[in-house]
């Protein structure tokens, strides 16, 4: 079966060499955007450190007890903890304990010997998000690694985690998988025959763990949409519907954030797509299966317009992120965006 992490030769390179030489690190960061595969490499590294039969082929063998176990979350030996719940769509919130319990669990746990494998996998997610209390009490144990004990720390930007932190482990960056790859991944799924998968490899931009959850359950695909219905639709409304989204926003954005992220991300998205057409760039855009509407919308904005919504999105996007009062934000932007007239969807 071997690595089920998709698309990064380079860093599995390393990992194989490691254990060709019997010298794999007690503790690695593994870098890359949400959606990469950061959780899937990291349980990949778990099972080559425990699997039964890994000295035939420098992998996985993805089919011993140790490997089954590990895939399934049911390893005694790996355990996984999240900083934060709400970071990206790699997390399984079902096997994820909250990070408050580092002190009392990860603390104890870490000093035990293993149970069932050869090695106590700790995965921890997020640690970009750590405050400086959780850095600490991680950072004693990288300074006095306990045996049999390896630490694979998840980020995706090793310039956010505290530089002694990084500085004791063995750094993996993961890098955007092209679409091609992901494609053949999502081809291996047997998905619906109707299934779209080079729009959903568009979609992922080089993020094969996103491109797997959004194949395997198409309302994530049809809650994108809806979000992007509802931003082009108000280039076209009037400023009282304007403000009404902005309230529904900005409601959303006090219980769940991500979602507020993912209705910005998929605006740039296709913001940039109608610059792309309107300089002549068609055959790069992302949203294949708007061409016809985008073509449209380039024909009505100008430059300096679609400029503009970019700004704006991009602007709200970093307000959001920096805790300014989300209604403020939406408001600001909704006053800000250029009218286009009644568009038809």
């Amino acid at each position: 079966m071997g690595w089920k992490t998709v698309g990064q030769s380079t860093s599995i390179e390393r990992v194989s060499r490691a254990i060709h030489q019997k010298r794999l690190s007690h503790a690695y960061l593994i870098c890359g955007a949400d959606g990469v595969g950061k959780l899937t490499f990291a349980l990949d590294i778990a099972k080559i450190a425990n699997c039964l039969n890994v000295d035939r082929d420098l992998a996985p063998c993805g089919s011993c007890n140790q490997c089954l176990r590990i895939e399934a979350y049911n390893h005694t030996d790996v355990h996984l903890y999240d900083v934060d719940r709400d970071s990206g769509s790699e997390n399984h919130a079902s096997t994820m304990v909250s990070i408050e319990q580092l002190r009392e669990d990860f603390l104890k746990k870490v000093h035990r010997k293993p149970y069932e494998g050869r090695t106590r996998v700790f995965i921890i997610s997020s640690v970009d998000s750590m405050r400086a209390e959780q850095s600490n009490i991680l950072l004693k144990t990288l300074e006095e690694p306990p045996e049999d004990v390896m630490i694979i720390l998840l980020a995706q930007d090793s310039s956010a985690v505290l530089a002694t932190i990084v500085s004791r482990c063995q750094i993996l960056s993961l890098e955007q998988v092209s679409e091609a790859n992901i494609v053949e991944l999502l081809t291996s799924f047997n998905l619906d025959a109707d299934a779209p998968l080079l729009q959903i490899a568009k979609l992922a931009r080089g993020r094969p763990e996103w491109a797997r959850q959004v194949a395997m359950d198409p309302g994530i695909l049809q809650n994108l949409e809806d979000k992007l219905n509802d931003f082009v639709g108000c280039l076209g409304d009037g400023m009282g519907q304007r403000l009404d989204l902005s309230r529904k926003l900005s409601n959303q954005f006090m219980r769940h954030r991500d979602e507020v992220f993912d209705f910005l991300d998929i605006a740039i998205t296709w913001t940039r797509d109608v610059l792309l057409v309107a300089v002549g760039r068609s055959d790069t855009i992302v949203n294949i299966s708007r061409k016809e509407e985008i073509k449209g919308l380039s024909n009505i904005l100008g430059i300096i317009d679609i400029l503009t919504i970019l700004k704006l999105l991009k602007i709200t996007n970093d307000h959001l992120r920096k805790n300014v009062t989300s209604s403020l934000v939406f408001d600001n932007m909704m006053l800000k965006l250029p009218s286009v007239g009644k568009i038809t969807m």
